[in-house]
């Protein structure tokens, strides 16, 4: 099986997951207007100096929003795994630059969906229209715990969200990946988790 069939195979049983039924002429027409998308470890999939114009539905690989301070400071404001839709929100939806890059972590593969289908899908579409519904407001939930999370000040609530909500992640990006998400440096995190294995006994 080649990569866009493996990557549109991936999209399916998503697709059924949420309980959504497409006929097959729908199905067909996202199996030809929808192109496969592969992008290397450590390269940007979408630039905050850029207008997004697609959204990335990825059957493969870790991807992460970066935002860097003016001191070059770069830390993890999300991160995205398989079933995830990789976009950058603001910039797709307002068609306007935003203050953070997609990046690959790990070497990515999914189907891209041009913005403008993506747009009219979303808002009118039917079976396909009611799978990216239910994706996005599924996406606004997370979000919203995701920021309970972020925001609490503290390592160990923050660490419970990726083990809750990441746990493949953990294993699968570099430790100083996680502790960029976590606010803190590599060495902070090695002290977090020794004291955390420690107090766990």
């Amino acid at each position: 099986m080649d990569r866009k069939r493996k990557a549109l195979a991936s999209l399916e049983d998503d697709i059924q997951r949420l309980g959504v039924t497409l006929d097959w002429a729908t199905w067909e027409g996202i199996a030809q207007r929808y192109r496969d998308v592969q992008i290397r470890a450590g390269d940007k999939i979408q630039s905050q100096a850029r207008v997004a114009n697609s959204w990335i539905f990825l059957s493969k690989g870790i991807a992460a929003s970066e935002q860097t301070d003016l001191d070059g400071v770069s830390t993890v404001a999300r991160f995205f795994e398989p079933g995830d839709i990789c976009v950058n929100l603001t910039s797709a939806w307002t068609r306007d630059i935003a203050s953070d890059d997609l990046v690959a972590l790990t070497n990515v593969e999914g189907i891209a969906i041009p913005d403008a289908i993506f747009r009219r899908e979303y808002l009118e579409g039917e079976g396909f229209g009611t799978y990216l519904r239910l994706k996005m407001m599924s996406a606004h939930l997370f979000a919203k715990e995701l920021i309970c999370a972020k925001t609490s000040g503290q390592t160990e609530t923050r660490y419970r969200f990726l083990e809750q909500h990441h746990r493949n992640i953990i294993g699968m990006v570099q430790q100083k990946d996680i502790a960029r998400f976590l606010g803190m440096t590599p060495q902070g995190l090695s002290r977090f988790l020794r004291r955390r294995k420690s107090e766990a006994g």
